[in-house]
């Protein structure tokens, strides 16, 4: 188990994730560098896959990686279970990462309950789906599992901040990323940045600033929106590497 406490040194850990991943000029290295990442948490399995319209049925064409046990693989496209799938759907509208256990048993289907139970027998008991979303596209997940793991309190929100990294990577690999536009922070926003990257809450910046704690938040959402970040750590991250913090 790995425990993300948000400090200076954690978030200068996270930058040279980035930069490794940002190095690589072959989709395999940003591939090698995520499934190491996420070893490290105790997943053994990766996907990373593009959801096609409900209208569709695509599977399995959309995929970008496949890391899941074979035998799995060949089950589920056999048995069609892309088409019951509870994570798809879920991931399909879901604002954030979810873990497998969040989905409610007792309101799936009796298919979909079938997809999940199966995926046990090839050691996929427990799991993270990471929905990331780019405009004018469908939906995307990346998804890792495993036969169990033992998260901490930080380490959802830092998997989604390199697992986002990692999938627009590969996207900019193969010529087909959102190039965001790049805006200009404040030096108020720099502050509250800084002090985010340092580990204090938004009550404690706002002492600090001598300002309210919504009105932190407010620059905090700013923040994340000029960076297209999804996180307030995934923005200090893009911050620091773009040289506008400083630790």
């Amino acid at each position: 188990m790995i425990d993300y406490d948000m400090n200076v040194d954690a978030i200068s850990e996270l930058a040279e994730v980035f930069e490794r991943i940002d190095e690589k000029v072959e989709s395999g290295g940003v591939v090698e560098e995520l499934t190491s990442f996420v070893h490290l948490f105790g997943f053994r399995y990766l996907l990373i896959t593009r959801l096609p319209r409900v209208d569709e049925n695509l599977w399995p064409r959309p995929v970008l990686y496949d890391g899941w046990p074979a035998e799995w693989s060949e089950h589920y496209t056999r048995s069609n279970h892309f088409s019951h799938d509870p994570c798809v759907l879920r991931s399909r509208f879901a604002g954030k990462p979810f873990l497998w256990s969040e989905l409610s048993r007792e309101r799936m289907s009796p298919q979909q309950l079938r997809v999940m139970d199966e995926a046990t027998e090839f050691d996929m008991l427990e799991g993270l789906c990471v929905p990331v979303y780019e405009p004018y596209k469908a939906p995307a997940v990346v998804t890792v599992a495993a036969d169990h793991v033992a998260l901490g309190t930080n380490d959802l929100p830092v998997l989604e901040i390199v697992s986002t990294h990692a999938f627009r990577a590969l996207q900019r690999l193969r010529g087909t990323a959102h190039q965001p536009v790049y805006n200009e922070l404040t030096n108020r926003e720099r502050d509250i940045l800084a002090w985010t990257a340092a580990g204090k809450s938004a009550e404690d910046i706002g002492c600090i600033l001598s300002i309210s704690k919504l009105t932190v938040e407010r620059h905090l959402r700013n923040i994340r929106e000029k960076l297209d970040a999804t996180n307030s750590i995934h923005a200090a991250v893009k911050a620091l590497l773009r040289g506008d913090v400083h630790l």
